[in-house]
């Protein structure tokens, strides 16, 4: 056949069939996105991240030990994208109080935070994310809150004393959720509500002093009623057909009645509905007969934010489109179901999750006893074994605590569920463990019902499939770098070819380098591997100058995820009830020592009567309620410049940080460590280390005597109260005390030295990966002395446990001073599979362990 011939006759194919060509130009429109999004899935890898802790809450002066497990997101084997790890303490307020750069190996590191005499009680939350997981529009990282409570010492706070602050309005940084008595938020399976179209809806009721919120109600449409109640945390679901106006939510609550608008549906549209039914996946597509039929859809599966397969609705003149999903093919986790049409555009989305297929990674433990005497011996044996029961060499962070010292909250977060559950969802998950509890139908409809609500765009469809342009933020950090910018003082502007220098010094090295600004003022240093801090010197010069430019220097290492808003549930812990044993922990001590010291005699806790330490806890009390601003001057100083922003005085620091206190206290006297000084306002806030501002009569009368026990003995040396009145505030709204800045100065810092800085010349710090410590695990030995007190709350940590090739591994500790049921938390990762445990000597209930194929297995140690 001649050409000629074959393209008349293609011409006359192609119009006689121009369905078949349009079809086909459909299928390889959506097999292009599929593609495409494979591609993008290759270039652009996501991280997690984990952090297993020693413990679930501390006390101001302890240290917080963690193991760090960053892992690529699409098969959760060990990352090689980053290097470093950066690990924050922020406080309440939203303040970063600590940071820590962890130097990861094969995708694993460890570290501490240590919270000082100057770490106040509070809620703190801990985040962890490399420079590669803020490179993306949909931001993630790891997240954890903690109580911080109290010093704990023998003559001063109780048990799990959080101090209460009245901290100005002006001072928050961290965004609060605004609710009501009681709020439903309403959410619609897929995204959205068509008209005439029946659809899943869940629910999720709130309330601003209530942790679970219980409610029943109903919905009246014409004569229809449809019932609804709660099912688990507040949420709920049911059917509903929308019409033109949205329909009303009765609810009763605690007797009372509310109610709330359903969202408002489209006049035409699509819904998608998913159904687990066995070993498969029901999906359904549907549409009224106000949506147009010019469109073509498809529904695409994506693991990770990478397409695992997709399928083209095929209509067939109807409204209604169903088809099946074997869920033996596909990754375990979460699953993005989107329904996008030929233009890209996601439709609808809702996540649905894949139970393994396979028995899990085994992780056990014994123990040689159930309740330990004080300073008996700990011995606990670790095994680990692959799905298939074969041993496995690895490595196994463990953290033995003591149980009725700690808090523990069932079902709480593990390696397995934030992998494989929190850190795909939006929000904060209270108790992911319990949807890992069984595999009954009904906890797998709660499991479905918590996606549907907290779900979301975490993988952009349209930015994926190459619709969308896509610019990462930040590149991968193989390693610690210094990127910059040189800017005029006065106007601010990029500061082009110019020469900049730089200083560094710890107490074993010593470096010195040089680099140059390109047109746009910007420069790049690498850093050399160190650890812990450096002390830096930037030094810009024009070259054939004489003199040193004056100009600032700008440095990018301030990146780091928005604040978030702290749910109730993590500012209001329901922690699991130990007392029921503890009277058995304390007979088990009066059998000990009777042991010693023979059942006739008694033994007599140490006390020191002092009615003095009264009126010092009174004291520190009174303190604490007394500050209502507290600033780390260093850190933000260092922020603010990194900014190109500079300060020289502390009241252009103060005005510029916060205003609002320099405008709304009159009468404020300024104590320089310790002592009456008016001046301070007009010094170089080189010199400053922290300001806090106090409500005067919080401080009266204190530190009258410095030697006693207390969580703030170094904050309150610098606090002496200067007996005066201050009568000449009469305006003051605190009194006639008025209001105290407190200003603590640098170490070493000497008033007769000046700390303005050098023209052209910028002085900092410079972060490098933390130095991880041991941790301290005494040996009480018989021929040993025994300490009068050991109050360890955490009894063994060790990040890197090393099974033998029969998997095994035995842990060798020592109790306190206390008879006590252990608690044993345990994470480890293996080809891509994590396990985790947290268990007890003695249970409340019974053990819990993260694997549905171990649900009933009975561990009693």
């Amino acid at each position: 056949m001649s050409h000629i011939h074959f393209i008349l006759f293609l011409l006359g194919y192609l119009t006689m069939h121009p369905f078949a060509t349009k079809a086909a130009g459909i299928d390889s429109l959506f097999a292009h996105y599929f593609n495409h999004a494979q591609t993008f899935a290759d270039a652009y890898p996501r991280e997690k991240v984990h952090l297993h802790f020693d413990n679930t809450s501390y006390y101001a002066g302890d240290t917080i030990w963690f193991k760090a497990y960053v892992v690529t997101a699409e098969n959760n084997q060990p990352s090689t994208i980053s290097t470093p790890l950066y690990v924050e303490l922020i406080d309440q307020m939203g303040y970063t109080t600590n940071k820590q750069i962890i130097k990861l190996e094969n995708g694993e590191g460890y570290g501490q935070i240590p919270l000082t005499e100057y770490v106040l009680s509070g809620y703190y939350e801990v985040r962890a994310y490399t420079k590669w997981m803020l490179a993306f529009n949909e931001t993630q990282y790891f997240s954890r809150t903690f109580p911080i409570y109290r010093w704990l010492s023998d003559n001063h706070q109780k048990d799990r004393s959080i101090a209460m602050y009245n901290w100005d309005p002006s001072f928050r940084l961290r965004p609060r959720e605004k609710k009501n008595k009681l709020s439903l938020h309403f959410f619609p399976e897929g995204g959205q509500l068509v008209q005439g179209i029946t659809s899943v809806v869940a629910f999720k009721a709130e309330s601003k002093d209530t942790i679970n919120v219980c409610l029943s109600g109903e919905i009246q449409q014409n004569t229809n009623v449809t019932s609804f109640e709660t099912l688990h945390e507040g949420m709920g679901y049911f059917m509903y057909t929308p019409a033109a106006e949205p329909s009303t939510a009765h609810v009763i609550w605690n007797d009372k009645k509310y109610s709330f608008k359903l969202p408002k549906a489209l006049p035409a549209g699509y819904v998608l509905r998913v159904e687990k039914r066995g070993n498969q996946y029901e999906i359904c597509v549907m549409r009224n007969e106000q949506t147009s039929r010019e469109d073509t859809v498809a529904v695409f599966f994506s693991h990770q934010g990478r397409p695992i397969t997709y399928h083209i609705v095929k209509w067939e003149n109807k409204n209604t489109n169903r088809f099946l999903l074997p869920t033996e093919t596909l990754p375990t986790g979460i699953m993005q179901v989107s329904l996008i049409n030929s233009r890209c555009e996601t439709l609808c989305e809702r996540f649905c999750y894949v139970m393994p297929q396979k028995n899990p990674l085994q992780l056990k433990v014994r123990s040689n006893t159930i309740l330990y005497t004080p300073y008996a011996p700990i011995a606990c044996h670790l095994s680990l074994k692959d799905s298939t029961g074969n041993p496995v060499k690895g490595k196994i962070s463990v953290a033995i605590r003591d149980w009725e010292a700690s808090d523990y909250m069932e079902y709480d977060n593990t390696l397995f569920t934030d992998l494989l559950l929190t850190s795909d969802l939006k929000g904060y998950i209270h108790q992911p463990g319990y949807y890992f509890a069984d595999t009954s139908p009904q906890r797998l409809r709660k499991l479905d019902l918590l996606l549907l609500i907290h779900g979301w765009r975490k993988y952009d469809m349209p930015t994926a499939m190459g619709i969308k342009e896509f610019t990462p933020r930040y590149q991968p950090e193989k390693e610690l770098t210094l990127h910059g910018q040189v800017l005029s003082i006065i106007l601010k502007k990029a500061q082009p070819d110019m020469e900049v220098s730089i200083l560094t010094r710890t107490d074993s090295l010593f470096a010195a380098g040089i680099t140059y600004t390109d047109s746009t003022g910007y420069f790049n240093l690498p850093v050399m591997p160190f650890e812990e801090t450096m002390e830096a010197i930037f030094q810009t010069h024009k070259p054939g100058k004489p003199r040193n430019r004056m100009c600032l220097v700008k440095l990018f290492r301030n990146f780091q995820p928005s604040l978030r808003i702290l749910t109730y549930n993590e500012l209001n812990p329901l922690w699991n009830n130990s007392n029921k044993l503890e009277w058995l922990a304390r007979f088990n001590d009066s059998v000990y020592q009777d042991s010693v010291f023979g059942s006739d005699s008694h033994w007599i806790s140490e006390v020191t009567i002092k009615a003095k330490k009264r009126q010092q806890d009174l004291n520190t009390i009174r303190f604490e309620q007394s500050v209502f601003a507290f600033y780390d001057v260093e850190q933000l100083l260092e922020e603010e410049r990194d900014k190109g922003k500079d300060y020289i005085t502390i009241s252009d620091f103060l005005k510029d940080i916060n205003s609002g206190i320099i405008k709304k206290y009159g009468g404020i006297e300024e104590f320089v460590n310790g002592k009456h000084d008016i001046t301070w306002k007009d010094e170089s806030i080189n010199a400053v280390k922290y300001i806090i501002f106090c409500k005067g009569v919080g401080v009266h009368n204190m530190l009258q005597d410095k030697n006693f026990e207390t969580g703030y003995s170094h904050m309150l040396d610098n606090y002496k109260y200067n007996d005066r009145d201050w009568t000449e505030q009469p305006h003051s709204e605190y009194g006639r005390w008025g209001v105290i800045c407190n200003i603590i100065t640098k170490d070493g810092w000497n008033p007769h030295l000046r700390y303005d800085y050098t023209r052209g010349i910028r002085y900092t710090t410079i972060k490098g990966y933390t130095h991880p410590l041991e941790f301290y695990s005494p040996q009480y030995l018989p021929s040993q002395p025994l300490p009068s007190n050991d109050r360890r709350r955490t009894l063994y940590w060790n990040p890197n446990i090393e099974t033998d090739e029969n998997g095994e591994a035995t842990i060798h500790c020592f109790n306190a001073s206390k008879s006590t049921f252990l608690t044993i938390s345990a994470e480890t990762i293996h080809d891509g599979q994590p396990a985790s445990l947290n268990i007890h000597s003695i249970g409340l209930d019974e053990p819990k362990t993260d694997h549905l194929q171990l649900r009933n297995a009975r561990y009693r140690l």
